[in-house]
C-alpha cells in the first residue's frame, strides 16, 4: 500500500498543454503503481491541449471544478461541468480546452499507463 500526501507530488506542464496547464501525478509506474496512471491536472482560464492519441491506454477524466469542452479534430464531443466525466477508448483523438474565466480541475485516469 501507498499513501501519497499533499506537498510529495510535485506539479509539472504535461507535454503538448498550454503553460497554464499543470498536473500533479498521484499514482504511476515511478511510484509503484504499474497497471494506471492517475493525476490531476488544472486548467488555467483560457488554456488548453494539443490534439493527442493514447494508442493503447484508454482515458477517463473526471471533471472536480470549472468547465471544459472536449473536441475530437473540430468537432465538440462533449462540454463537461463539475461531476461529469468522460471515457476516451484507446486510439482516439482528443483535445480539452477551457474557454472560461475561471479554472478546471480535472481526475485522469490511464490505463494502461502510457
Amino acid at each position: 500500500m501507498r499513501v501519497v500526501r499533499k506537498g510529495e507530488r510535485g506539479t509539472y506542464v504535461p507535454p503538448g498543454h498550454d503553460a497554464k496547464v499543470f498536473a500533479e501525478k498521484l499514482f504511476d509506474p515511478s511510484n509503484g503503481c504499474t497497471k494506471v496512471d492517475v493525476h490531476i491536472t488544472t486548467f488555467g482560464a483560457h488554456c488548453g491541449m494539443e490534439e493527442e492519441v493514447h494508442e493503447s491506454s484508454d482515458h477517463i477524466l473526471y471533471l472536480l471544478d470549472g468547465v471544459l469542452t472536449v473536441k475530437q479534430g473540430k468537432a465538440v464531443v462533449a462540454h463537461l461541468s463539475k461531476g461529469d466525466a468522460i471515457h476516451i477508448p484507446a486510439g482516439e483523438p482528443h483535445q480539452v480546452e477551457n474557454g472560461t474565466d475561471r479554472p478546471a480541475t480535472i481526475v485522469t485516469i490511464t490505463v494502461p499507463p502510457t
